[in-house]
This record gives structure tokens, sequence and C-alpha cells, in this order.
């Protein structure tokens, strides 16, 4: 896999960022959100750690437990913050249970999941995205100005890449691709831009 990403289950990274890196660090420093999960296994995952994210991104945290019984630890630990709720969703692998609030203006997103982490799809995603960023820098002003026009971050991708079919299935599939297939498939992108001026 490709050398120079962070180890992204330790969030400290943050702190050396973007403006935006470093207000998630500040946030997530503050209200120790992982902290009230009872110990169960939890990571940061979407935009912020790959510096992606634009106004009313959500700090993304992944939950290993089982959604049918986790409400209540929720509830203790979320429920007095602004804009509490939660609701029950199916999703492609299973249930997922899904919490949204407000930290200090920024919303989170706390995605519970009978899934270990490091094989739910959020971030499965992330580390895709972070090989493509960390291999193409000037794919993240792209990605950004489509998720500015409201097109979601694995569409961005796959958009810009050019990925036929189901944007979310789409890009697990390079998943397995070494450096060297990322890099040719990113110089195929660059190759098909229009020229600029």
């Amino acid at each position: 896999m490709t050398d120079g990403l962070p180890d992204f289950r330790d969030w400290s990274f943050l702190a050396h960022g973007s403006e935006d890196q470093r207000r998630a660090f500040a946030t997530l420093s503050r209200h120790q959100p992982f902290n009230r999960l009872e110990g169960a296994d939890s990571a940061l995952a979407g935009t912020f750690p790959i510096d992606i994210a634009i106004d009313g991104s959500d700090l993304d945290i992944l939950v290993a437990a089982d959604p049918t019984s986790f409400a209540p630890v929720l509830d203790a630990g979320f429920g007095q913050e602004q804009g509490y709720r939660r609701h029950l969703i199916t999703v492609s692998d299973g249930p997922a249970l899904v919490a949204a609030f407000t930290l200090d203006g920024l919303p989170v997103e706390i995605f519970v999941q009978d899934v270990p982490v490091g094989r739910q799809m959020g971030w499965r995603h992330m580390l895709v995205e972070a090989r493509l960023l960390l291999l193409d820098p000037s794919l993240r002003p792209a990605i950004r100005a489509l998720k500015q026009a409201g097109v979601k971050t694995e569409p961005a991708f796959a958009r810009l890449l050019d990925l036929p079919g189901d944007p979310y299935q789409a890009l697990l599939t390079l998943e397995a691709h070494n450096d060297t297939a990322l890099i040719k498939l990113l110089s195929q992108r660059r190759s098909a831009m229009p020229k600029q001026g």
C-alpha cells in the first residue's frame, strides 16, 4: 500500500494538518466523543482525515457494535448534544444505527454496524481515496469543487476517474490495485482533462 499515509486510527495527526483538520482536532479533543462509546472499536473516517471537507461536511465516526442494542450507549453519550437524533437503516451489508448531532457547529455522524471498522465501507472507501489523493494531489481541488456543487464524495471520485457503474462499488474495485495501477488510472484522467486557458 502507498507509503506516506498517516495512521488514520490515530486522529492526532489532524493537529498538524489543514485549517479544517485542525478545527476537527480541536472539536474532537474538547468533546472526546470516542470516550463516550463505552470501549467499542471506533475510528474517524470520511472527509476530514483526507482533507477534502467542505462547509457542512460531517465528522464521521465508525463504530463496530450491534446496531440493534447500541442505541442506549448513543443516547447516554450524545443525547444532550445539539440536534441529536438517531435511526436504524439498512445498507448493502446489513443494518446500521446512525446518530447525528452537532459539536462546536460541526455536524457529527456516528455510524454503528456489526462489522469490524476496517471492513466497513466508509473506512475502505476512505483508504482508497487517501491513496489516490497522495498519488495525485491535483484531485483534491477537483473533488472539493464537485462536492461544493452537491456531488457526494464517492460519486465525485468515480466521475473524475471515469469509473463505470455504481460509484461506491467501483471505488472498492481499486482496493486491490497497486500504486503502479493507480498511477496509470490517474494519468489517463489527466490526459483526458480539457486544456486550461
